[in-house]
């Protein structure tokens, strides 16, 4: 019986992570395809960056 209970208490865990875990992973791999895509650019890209945060 105690087997059962702490099988379905990590189900309930995975299962309120997962969202999280899955959006995480989606931001990481957009992150990643436009490191990619923009790394040829280079230093006018962190200059658009630092245009962005700074004001």
């Amino acid at each position: 019986m105690k087997f059962f209970k702490k099988r379905i208490g990590k189900k309930a865990i995975i299962s309120e992570y997962l969202p999280w875990i899955l959006i995480a992973v989606a931001v990481l791999v957009i992150l990643m395809i436009t490191i990619f895509l923009l790394r040829g650019r280079g230093i006018s890209l962190i200059d658009q960056i630092k245009s962005l945060l700074g004001g």
